[in-house]
């Protein structure tokens, strides 16, 4: 008899669905039938919240080149200098500018007589970004630092000042999204949803409008301020979802 359980009780760890029914008479194996897995409905679905950006960043830069590396970053000095002093007196104070490049580098060229590279002098390049959140000054703030001696335009950025709250809506709207998705699949299946079993949130990248000048230009000749249009950012929130269907 020992040798008889000793059997039976390494076929229920094996099999994992064998149970004992033991009586007076002895042992006996009784197969379970195995559990019918729970029906459910899987749903991604994608919420949006469309804004117009209240917040913009300009990056500006001032490139000059001479002989020396020293007479090139003077000169660039002293026209940063007056691009600062012109976008100041647009409105912008000194706490919304940020210098965000600056190098110095040679100028090289092939000496095709020498046989080789030469230095034929040097290049300075400063850049600063200025963040205003009257998105509506970007074309003036652009074309005072032209006017003043800026010769770049590396971009603009188009923001949101509150990029948590355009998230939040978002995420709201794709589980709302979702579930009327679950609700409707499991109509049509015959049932209804019961309950939530999983919900994943993939939050998407920040949109940023972006606007590219890719050589120096000079302010319009009229007067009248470079005409730059923001348009508007679209910030996305994906969710994956996982809900119990209930038969009737």
């Amino acid at each position: 008899m020992v040798r008889f359980y000793t059997i039976v009780a390494a076929l229920s760890v094996a099999a994992g669905g064998i149970v004992e029914a033991q009586g007076t008479g002895g042992g006996v194996a009784v197969p379970q039938s195995p559990q019918a897995p729970v029906p459910e409905v899987s749903v991604t679905a994608r919420g949006e919240v469309t804004m117009a950006p209240d917040k913009a960043r300009v990056q500006l830069g001032v490139e000059t080149r001479a002989k020396t590396a020293a007479v090139a970053a003077q000169e660039n000095a002293r026209r940063q200098g007056g691009v600062l002093t012109a976008i100041r007196a647009f409105g912008v104070p000194a706490s919304q500018i940020t210098t965000v490049g600056y190098s110095v580098s040679p100028v090289q060229r092939y000496d095709e007589k020498l046989n080789t590279t030469v230095v034929d002098g040097y290049e300075v390049h400063n850049i600063v970004a200025v963040e205003t959140e009257r998105v509506e000054q970007v074309g003036g703030i652009i074309d005072a630092a032209l006017g003043a001696g800026a010769n770049r335009v590396v971009g603009i950025d188009f923001l949101l000042r509150d990029p948590g709250a355009a998230e939040d809506r978002a995420l709201e709207r794709a589980v709302q999204q979702a579930r009327r998705q679950a609700e409707v699949a499991a109509r049509a299946a015959g049932g209804s949803v019961s309950g939530l079993l999983e919900l994943r949130v993939n939050p998407e990248a920040r949109p940023e409008g972006n606007f590219m000048v890719a050589m120096a230009r000079m302010a319009p000749a009229d007067g009248a301020p470079t005409p730059v249009s923001a348009g508007t950012l679209t910030v996305s929130v994906t969710v994956a979802t996982r809900w119990q269907f209930a038969r009737p």
